[in-house]
């Protein structure tokens, strides 16, 4: 009689689970998998520097094939992320017309020339063999369309090793039309360790100051919904970079938060003013814009009556979301 009792309660256990124990199981397996997935989105929205820091407490793998290169160019939308400003004049980007580099303003319709652009690698580990280049050009403006010029690939390097810095070269014929187009160079790596700065922009114009010196470029709404643009002006220049020391300094060591906080106190935007005496207009000063739509801006900068020179001034052109993108406007007497 016992033994009959407990295979009964074993078979109403077994029913049991059968019945709805598999739903609490489920139910748990589903609960630990929406936590998993939470924690993941939260970790993927942290600045790329941050991810870094999160990781401090995991263990190294050491491991050659774990190793992953990070292919670089100036890039402006990276760097205006970091909180810090940028010239359009973009120094790793080079027109050259037999073999000497021709000014981005002083380019004829209809000619062949090489563009060559810079490419760097911030891994001491790992190289990038076969790195996909690919270059476009854009009208002079804020977010305009690019036209595929074509694409190569070079052999990249670790940092301070050979093949580093790699350039890249690639044919272009200029088109037909008259006019100011600003080049585009975007790197493709599939493992790449921060793929935020692959996209480097160079977008130049130099004028005469003849009372006032004026600029015209095309602002377009790319975000998708409409907005308000206005416009932030400034005079940064990439400074002239020290000689490398022989060992690492105080100030290029610590985690990244702390180093890109004294980068930016040394380029902080506030240090490059609009300078006395200059007079800058932007004509319209803020535009709103539905998706797609262009508008023409005016720049018109009216130096002091003793000025002679060169004087760079950047324009950039933010909407409710950010940044949007900008130009790089060059007044000189020569």
């Amino acid at each position: 009689m016992n033994g009959l009792r407990f295979l009964l309660k074993v078979l109403l256990h077994v029913l049991r689970t059968l019945a709805y124990g598999w739903v609490l199981d489920l139910a748990d397996i589903v609960k630990r998998l929406l936590e998993a997935l939470k924690k993941l989105i939260a970790y993927l929205k942290l600045p790329h520097a941050d991810r870094d820091e999160a990781h401090k407490g995991c263990d190294t793998i050491d491991n050659p094939a774990m190793h992953r290169p990070d292919p670089c160019i100036y890039s402006q939308e990276y760097l205006l992320k970091l909180g810090l400003p940028v010239t359009w004049d973009n120094p790793d980007i080079v027109i050259r017309k037999g073999g000497v580099p021709v000014p981005e303003n002083a380019l004829e319709p209809d000619t062949d020339y090489v563009i060559e652009a810079t490419i760097w690698n911030n891994s001491y580990e790992a190289p990038a063999v076969g790195l996909s280049v690919g270059f476009s050009f854009l009208t002079f403006g804020v977010a305009t369309v690019a036209t595929a010029i074509g694409g190569t690939s070079v052999n990249l390097g670790v940092k301070g090793g050979v093949n580093h810095p790699a350039l890249a070269h690639m044919p272009w014929r200029t088109p037909p039309t008259p006019g100011h187009y600003c080049l585009q160079v975007k790197l493709d790596w599939p493992d790449d360790v921060n793929p935020g700065n692959n996209v480097g922009q160079n977008n130049l114009d130099v004028v005469t100051p003849q009372s006032p010196a004026v600029f015209h470029f095309t602002l377009r709404n790319n975000i998708g919904k409409q907005d308000w643009f206005a416009f932030e002006v400034d005079t940064y220049t990439i400074p002239t970079l020290p000689e490398c020391p022989t060992q690492i300094g105080p100030d290029d060591r610590g985690p990244f938060p702390e180093r890109l906080r004294r980068i930016k106190a040394r380029h902080d935007k506030s240090l490059f003013p609009v300078p006395a005496g200059w007079i800058v207009t932007i004509t319209p000063p803020q535009v709103s814009l539905v998706p797609d739509a262009e508008v023409d801006i005016t720049v018109s900068i009216t130096p002091p009556a003793a000025f002679a020179g060169t004087k760079q001034f950047n324009v950039n052109a933010n909407h409710g979301a950010g940044y949007a993108g900008g130009v790089s406007l060059i007044v000189s007497t020569a």
